[in-house]
């Protein structure tokens, strides 16, 4: 279906894609993976033919539909939901052709074109659109949005959803999907990834959610961070990485037994250099000719085999030693003081006055204690934790923070960072940390001398994310709250950030859709936040569960 021939691309002197190739076939699904700012989404756009290769070219089959989700979605206009979805669907289209067709279907011509272009809008089932809308909808969380409600008027989460709900209604052959799962919440994900298993058009997904990756790809495209080059592998993502990290040991071992060998060989081509310069200036006696003789021959073939075994050396195949980045770590102690360190929420109603709000609810968190918070999209989480870490007053209610409580707040520092400001000149602030103690901070967390001086604005997403933990590692903050973390950081990142959690002493407050993530920050307590009441479950697995539920009972109904 497509194929990718010795692809190359840089901006200015950075090289990013070098002589990639690949090629996916007709319903295959491939993860397209890699650090952070290896070229993900540069390939993507490649693809979806929005960006030009320096150098290679992408051959696509005729006639093969393409759709792309970008990450950012500000793009959509002023249209209503349903128009929007009639339009990029190219429903509207084939109904306004097939009006103008009909006017003349005496004409073979028109006729022809009339059956063709039908044939295109039953199989977009056309006649059913309607209903195909309302039910993938609602399983993106709209039951209750009207559809002629206009798409600038949705939060950026409801517009990634119309984007992707309008790509798959398109009836594409090609989906190109750069973090799906980002804006998408547990129901809305499982929907997706019982559909895209389902569904016969082939994919390349960028995503760091690893079970959605588990369930929907057999393929693996990897960017190399150093090589700038892209690497083919089989089967699941999980079967991957193992293969990953065993292809890294073996090339670790692989290298330092060679260069033991080369050592041995090296030390055997020393000795025998010396015995040949002992041998060739021996003397001896007048009377020890005979002895001179054969020393100086066996000197001269000492050298000799000191020269094949240089030579054995030099004609070796090298193995290449093995290119590997420091790992990220992430180190987070949660200081705790003699104040207090509950939090408690007591019959608190949140929200904005007149338009949306929460409650009343009540919550109980004792220090040290690790809270999960679910829920479909704007059912309220993020508006319940900006209310948790005083960023919004309760309506009514009380809200009691010890005051012993430290909060590292994920969600209201992305919202707030001073975008002009260096990173250096940022951690120095906001610790009273020494230049060079604030440089050592952020090498920690993977920064360099030249990104120190940087302003916060270069920063992607995932590093603003990385500059966030490295601020609250050098505060000892003993509260975190985390606001949907997986979004943006890398795999790498969020390994660290797992390891952190597992020994992390301090209170987490954590609102997240990845499944993986939440079972490794070993939850303690789960609350469902839905039409405005919190409830408390067994464990989010009763969640999960539930949404599988009902997302095979609506794919049904497609």
């Amino acid at each position: 279906m497509i194929k990718a021939q010795k692809i190359q691309k840089s901006y200015g002197s950075l090289s990013v894609l070098s002589d990639v190739s690949f090629s996916l076939g007709r319903g295959q699904k491939a993860a397209l993976v890699g650090r952070n700012g290896t070229g993900k989404t540069t390939l993507l756009k490649i693809v979806a033919g929005l960006e030009e290769p320096d150098a290679g070219k992408i051959v696509i089959a005729r006639d093969v539909c393409i759709g792309y989700l970008p990450q950012d979605t500000n793009f959509l206009g002023n249209e209503s939901i349903m128009d929007y979805l009639r339009q990029v669907s190219g429903i509207d289209a084939l109904e306004k052709e097939m009006e103008t067709l009909s006017v003349d279907l005496n004409n073979p011509e028109n006729a022809k074109s009339y059956d063709k272009v039908q044939s295109r809008y039953e199989h977009l089932n056309g006649y059913s659109f309607v209903h195909k809308a309302e039910v993938m909808l609602s399983e993106f969380g709209f039951e209750d949005v009207p559809l002629d409600r206009y798409v600038s008027n949705l939060s950026s989460g409801q517009k990634s959803k119309i984007v992707l709900a309008g790509i798959l209604l398109k009836g594409v052959d090609l989906l190109l999907l750069d973090e799906p799962t980002n804006n998408l919440d547990l129901p809305a994900l499982i929907w997706l990834e019982d559909f895209l298993e389902k569904s016969e058009a082939s994919c390349i997904i960028v995503s760091h959610d690893r079970r959605f990756l588990d369930r929907v790809v057999r393929k693996i495209f990897e960017l190399d961070w150093y090589t700038h080059t892209l690497t083919v592998t089989g089967g699941a993502y999980s079967d991957y990485l193992e293969m990953a990290a065993k292809r890294m040991a073996g090339q670790k071992e692989e290298y330092r037994l060679q260069q033991e060998e080369i050592e041995r060989l090296s030390e055997r081509a020393r000795s025998k250099k010396m015995d040949a310069a002992k041998g060739s200036h021996w003397t001896g006696s007048d009377s020890d000719k005979f002895l001179r003789g054969f020393k100086r021959d066996r000197a001269g073939k000492s050298s000799k085999a000191a020269k094949v075994i240089e030579k054995r050396i030099e004609q070796m195949d090298k193995v290449e030693k093995p290119v590997e980045r420091k790992p990220f770590e992430i180190s987070l102690e949660a200081e705790a003081d003699s104040g207090t360190l509950d939090v408690r929420l007591t019959d608190v109603v949140a929200g904005y006055p007149g338009t949306f709000s929460i409650g009343p609810l009540s919550l109980e968190a004792r220090y040290g204690d690790r809270v999960g918070i679910m829920g479909l999209n704007g059912a309220g989480k993020s508006t319940l934790l900006k209310t948790v870490t005083g960023q919004m007053p309760s309506l009514s209610g009380k809200v009691d923070i010890g005051s012993g409580i430290k909060i590292g707040n994920m969600m209201q520092e992305h919202e707030t960072l001073p975008r002009e400001r260096a990173l250096l000149e940022f951690i120095a602030e906001r610790t009273s940390f020494s230049h060079q103690d604030s440089y050592a901070k952020l090498s920690k967390f993977g920064f360099d001398e030249r990104q120190a001086g940087l302003p916060i604005s270069t920063l992607s997403p995932g590093g603003r994310s990385r500059l966030l933990l490295a601020l609250f590692s050098a505060q000892s903050v003993n509260m975190l709250v985390l606001d949907e973390p997986t979004n943006h950081l890398d795999l790498e990142a969020l390994d660290a950030l797992e390891e952190t959690l597992k020994t992390y002493r301090g209170t987490v407050l954590l609102v997240s859709h990845d499944r993986y993530f939440i079972e490794k920050a070993s939850i303690d307590t789960t609350y469902v936040l839905s039409d405005g009441i919190l409830t408390k479950i067994p464990d989010y697995k009763t969640y999960v569960e539930s949404a599988e539920k009902r997302a095979r009972k609506l794919l049904k109904l497609l």
